[in-house]
């Protein structure tokens, strides 16, 4: 019984090294993984730093500014995103760098006075209008107010506005600034799908969002709170959009394989329910423009797919929509086909080189095509 003891023991004894040895060639394998990892991201980071930084670089950069401020908020009871007002935001893309600022009520505009004695046209819009991108002399309210020496009210915001949000954002807050005329943008590419809930749900999950209904009435996503306030991951990637070129590159390689299998056109690719829920937006907007006085004038805003299906024989919704319009009571106008002639085919030159919003051209083409069919000159 002692001899067995001795065994058992001596056994146990022998294990003790073993396990030992195991668990530094655990740790002597953590510590190479943990080495590599570092050496691979530091290579990663500076070979990224010489791309974000050449002269044809297409997307952000680092700004090595730590900003936790964030332009676009779901903080407007009524219609969701929106701009914290009195705001100042440093925006940085490839092929641009700008400061955006906010009015008193939270608009991408000059301060401008409830009343006023001339005539005044309100713009909605989303980030195609807010002027994504491009110097705020450069934007298309900007040019038809320095053509016409008529104020054009920007209400446009980027961040996912769609038309029923326009038409929130007229009824609670943009008509009460005195206007005869209203001028709504319609960018078909993204505003069917920002109308609808499940898509909703799925592409900005958590965010407190209006939406249509089945049944046409309207619903909100996600829980309303009067201040927003970053959390934990959105204070991560402030970090991380600050000072990291590699998650600028990361971020620009997923956007480009994403839009590189993209056929979806808005003109042409849209539901009947799409279609509806267009209708209802903007006929809530005409009811609250009948109600001030003011003339409501709509204008569809295309992209490249949208002059991709165009030049194979496909429009399906400049038609339809201005022949609905005419029976609502609505001008409508399709950019499309004027901005097609007047590029002579070379569409790309509309936008940023770095992004699919306008450039300071296509704004002005499009100012060019709006200034005579609105106010006649």
């Amino acid at each position: 019984m002692a001899e067995s003891v001795t065994v058992s023991q001596q056994s146990r004894t022998a294990n003790v090294p073993e396990r030992r040895s195991s668990g530094k060639r655990v740790l002597l394998v953590l510590r190479l993984l943990a080495v590599n990892f570092l050496v691979f991201a530091v290579a990663a980071e500076l070979a990224s730093i010489v791309l974000v930084h050449l002269k044809k670089w297409p997307s952000a950069r680092p700004t090595y500014h730590l900003s936790y401020y964030k332009f676009w908020t779901d903080t407007n009871p009524a219609f969701g995103i929106w701009h914290r007002p009195n705001g100042h935001f440093l925006h940085q893309e490839g092929c641009f760098s700008l400061e955006y600022s906010t009015n008193s009520y939270g608009a991408r505009d000059v301060e401008r006075s409830l009343h006023s004695s001339r005539p005044r046209t309100v713009v909605l819009g989303d980030s195609t209008i807010e002027g994504f991108g491009v110097r705020d002399e450069d934007r298309l309210t900007n040019i038809l107010e320095k053509r016409t020496g008529r104020e054009h009210l920007n209400f446009g915001s980027g961040g996912g506005f769609s038309p029923l949000q326009y038409a929130l954002e007229y009824r609670t807050l943009a008509s009460a600034f005195d206007h005869d005329r209203v001028l709504v943008a319609v960018l078909p590419e993204n505003d069917f799908h920002e109308m609808d809930g499940p898509w909703l749900t799925h592409a900005y999950p958590g965010q407190y969002r209006p939406y249509y209904k089945d049944d046409l009435t309207i619903g909100y996503l996600g829980v309303y709170h009067a201040e927003e306030k970053e959390n934990l991951w959105e204070r991560t990637k402030a970090v991380l959009r600050a000072y990291l070129a590699s998650y600028h590159v990361g971020q620009y390689i997923a956007v480009t394989r994403l839009l590189k299998y993209r056929t979806y056109s808005g003109y042409n690719d849209y539901s009947d329910v799409d279609f509806k829920r267009l209708q209802a937006s903007l006929l809530d907007i005409k009811s609250t423009a009948d109600a001030h006085g003011a003339k409501m004038y709509v204008f569809l805003v295309p992209r490249a797919n949208d002059f991709q299906r165009a030049r194979q024989g496909s429009n399906r919704l400049g038609p339809a929509l201005k022949n609905w319009g005419q029976k609502a009571g609505i001008a409508v106008k399709d950019l499309l086909p004027e901005m097609e002639a007047m590029t002579h085919g070379d569409d790309s030159s509309l936008y940023l080189q770095c992004d699919a919003h306008w450039s300071p051209y296509g704004n002005m083409v499009a100012a060019d095509i709006l200034q005579p069919w609105i106010y006649g000159r």
